[in-house]
């Protein structure tokens, strides 16, 4: 029997296993497993465009000195492909980094005008959630109380606005959709599982290899306990959306979380399956620290 590698943990499996003994990774078949693998990335890029760049220089250089016309062409041209190449993931990079933010920045304007207008001013509580592609809700209080675990899990598949959190009748809260819900389902339809099911001691790995794959982060790391946990990325995408929200957006980034702060926090909220508070997130040059709040109570 054919024998194939875990991507996450690097065991070997037979073809016809679906869970990797080792570390209980979701198995896909070898071809649309390896299909991120094939795909060439920014490093391989910059790789072929330097060399390209030697080369044209060189060929250019000794081509000049000895008078050699149609080897001068050659060299020029391979010099210029390089020079295009090196500026190429770039170019790409900050296409996408546009199209995220002209495709999400109105309706996360929209939510933040409805935060400031009910004039909340608490954070928002991450509700755990399992199953495949599913995303975890927010519930938003609009003052700030204890919530009892019970009444947070009521909400996991509400689909209301205004909801009631506690016995007064003025306790109230918004119930919100993540605004990362559709990275956490990229991320796991990536990794090829649900993120309720893994083994936390597997999670910094998964984390850093779908976001890699995913073009978001060229290097993610997961470091605290049970209480409190921050997430470092290193962003290669996302960036210009990331900006313009700590200007414009700060109750959404202080109280809910950007597109990307939200699917870290709605991909731990799922894997360590506790109710999970953004405590902050800070952005320097392109590094993102996002430090999150594991609530005591583990969800049922």
């Amino acid at each position: 029997m054919p024998e194939s590698v875990c991507v996450i943990c690097g065991s070997t499996y037979d073809a016809k296993d679906r869970f990797c003994s080792n570390c209980g990774t979701q198995l896909t078949k070898p071809e649309a497993r390896n299909i991120h693998r094939t795909l060439p990335r920014s490093e391989d890029f910059l790789a072929l465009g330097i060399f390209m760049l030697v080369v044209g220089a060189t060929v250019g250089t000794f081509s000049f000195l000895n008078n050699i016309i149609p080897l001068i062409a050659f060299g020029l041209g391979t010099l210029f492909l390089g020079i295009m190449i090196i500026f190429l993931p770039e170019s790409a990079s900050f296409r996408s980094d546009r199209t995220a933010l002209l495709s999400s920045f109105p309706s996360l304007m929209n939510l933040e005008a409805l935060i400031e207008d009910l004039d909340i001013n608490t954070r928002g509580i991450y509700i755990p959630t399992t199953g495949f592609g599913t995303v975890p809700k927010i519930v938003v209080p609009m003052i700030e109380l204890d919530i009892p675990p019970d009444t947070l899990m009521r909400f996991a598949n509400s689909n209301r606005v205004f909801v009631s959190v506690g016995a007064n009748p003025r306790d109230r809260g918004i119930l919100l959709n993540s605004p990362g819900g559709a990275i956490l389902t990229a991320l796991e339809s990536c990794l090829q599982l649900d993120l309720s099911m893994m083994q936390t001691s597997d999670l910094e790995a998964r984390l850093n290899f779908g976001f890699e794959v995913l073009g978001i982060s060229k290097n993610t790391t997961v470091r605290g306990g049970e209480e409190d946990l921050t997430v470092e990325m290193q962003l290669t995408s996302l960036l210009e959306l990331e900006k313009r929200l700590r200007t414009d957006a700060p109750r959404i980034v202080k109280q809910i979380g950007t597109p990307l702060t939200s699917a870290v926090a709605s991909a731990l909220c799922k894997a360590k399956r506790k109710y999970v508070k953004l405590a902050d997130s800070t952005l320097q040059n392109s590094l993102l620290a996002i430090h999150l709040t594991l609530l005591q109570v583990e969800a049922k």
